[in-house]
């Protein structure tokens, strides 16, 4: 029974550290709600079980052993895998969307007096009151809003009007370099078209057989004719993440996501813009989709290529950086290796969490159970809802992603965490009380804004 004692000061070592370890990483994020509560947690307890090691009585051996059977169990059960992992179900056949019936268009494309305003209300009266409400508040990024400032509001704008500026026309032609396409194996040129993708800034790549379902089915708030059937017959496509700081997030509903928002869909962007191009001097076709000029939607073909999971907040969850992501695709003709699809716990985890739809101001995101929606079993968020509140506040909120478990910063300590959620059901469960316990239900109050984004 010597063995004992040493086991209990290694078991008390590693909590110790472990600890320390969450403390220090709080600390470091200027997170100081689970820094103090961890403090206050963990200082009594190690207290004890310190003294607990340093003072003999009858009965030490049998609580030393029962404790470090407690903490040997407690890992076990947290990494042993427990059965399949919850997958996104397609029970129906999904149809392609028209794209005039994203909330955008109505509000980007639709210009009071046009002909396809006109059109569009008359075809849809139900939305004609709603609508003319929204428009009677102050766009994003101009006088009127809760968090307009005249020094502020405009870096997103300069942002989203840049990337407006480069992206209207992004429908290129093959032009090979060397007067004939160049011949690629699908492995050669999947590898050099991921390589040149996180060289450009991304942090996601992945390539899938392009879904026809996940095409648009006609024009609306992108460049084109309004209105006019979306021919794309492109075989592949190529899904492109950027990472959100979680720095700019943190500060949500403020007006510094927006501003974080504009810059990474420009980000995205740009590499995708690029890496169409690159495909067209190899000599095939290829179509960047991009903030403003989609022909696809992007969160499924992301899902398709393996980049994450549908989630409850209607967003790509991933197992990194959770829905603190920006998406761009590229469709083309050139063979690529199909990625799969990863299931990270997602599907199971969001239906007892609940954090984003508890703490949404506007109470869009779906608290409720799945539904079948356009053949896919999914939580269906309110569009209408949340735009409207982003124009009161004037940003894009982004609350949800927040406060979602899964969005915490890239540290080791969390990394940690993410490891363990796609393999176990009890994990997930303990990661969500953890998460509650030393983040809170509900977000704490605003923290400092950046120096060069402070309102005053």
């Amino acid at each position: 029974m010597d063995w004992i004692p040493i086991a209990g000061w290694v078991c008390f070592a590693v909590v110790s550290l472990t600890a320390v370890a969450f403390v220090i990483t709080s600390l470091r994020e200027r997170r100081w709600r689970p820094a103090g509560v961890a403090f206050t947690l963990f200082c009594p307890a190690l207290a004890l079980s310190a003294a607990a090691l340093l003072v003999d009585f009858p009965a030490k051996p049998w609580i030393i052993l029962a404790v470090v059977l407690a903490v040997f169990i407690g890992v076990v059960v947290v990494l042993v895998p427990t059965g399949p992992i919850p997958r996104l179900q397609i029970p129906g056949d999904p149809q392609r969307i028209d794209e005039r019936d994203a909330i955008f268009h109505r509000f980007y494309r639709l210009k009071p007096g046009s002909p396809e305003f006109d059109e569009y209300y008359r075809e849809h009266p139900d939305k004609t009151a709603f609508d003319e409400k929204v428009r009677s508040q102050a766009p994003l990024g101009y006088p009127g809003s809760r968090t307009y400032h005249s020094t502020t509001s405009p870096f997103q704008s300069a942002a989203s009007d840049v990337l407006d500026r480069i992206t209207r026309e992004v429908d290129w032609t093959p032009e090979p370099v060397e007067g004939a396409p160049v011949e690629l194996t699908a492995a050669e040129s999947t590898r050099r078209i991921k390589g040149f993708a996180h060289y450009l800034g991304a942090k996601m790549v992945g390539t899938t057989k392009l879904n026809p379902a996940h095409v648009y089915s006609h024009i609306g708030r992108s460049p084109g004719e309004w209105g006019e059937p979306i021919e794309l017959d492109h075989t592949h496509a190529v899904a492109i993440g950027v990472e959100m700081s979680f720095d700019m997030v943190r500060h949500a509903p403020d007006s510094t996501t927006i501003t974080e928002t504009a810059f990474k869909y420009f980000e995205a962007a740009k590499i995708a813009m690029i890496i169409a191009r690159y495909i067209n001097l190899l000599g095939y076709e290829a179509r960047a989709h991009v903030d403003g000029n989609y022909r696809v939607l992007c969160v499924p073909v992301a899902v398709d290529a393996g980049l994450g999971e549908l989630g409850r907040l209607g967003v790509l969850m991933t197992p990194r950086f959770g829905p603190r992501v920006r998406l761009s695709v590229v469709t083309t003709n050139l063979p690529l290796v199909q990625d799969e699809p990863v299931a990270i716990g997602v599907q199971h985890f969001c239906e007892f969490c609940k954090k984003c739809a508890t703490c949404c101001p506007s109470g869009a995101v779906d608290s409720g159970d799945k539904a079948v929606h356009n053949g896919v079993e999914k939580w269906q968020t309110h569009q209408e809802r949340c735009y409207r509140f982003w124009r009161v506040q004037g940003t894009d909120c982004a609350l949800c992603m927040r406060v979602c478990p899964y969005a915490h910063p890239t540290t080791s300590l969390h990394n940690m965490v993410r490891r363990t959620l796609p393999r176990s059901a009890i994990a997930r469960r303990l990661a969500l009380l953890a998460d509650d316990l030393f983040y809170g239900r509900r977000p704490t109050g605003p923290s400092a804004l950046p120096e060069w984004h402070a309102k005053g």
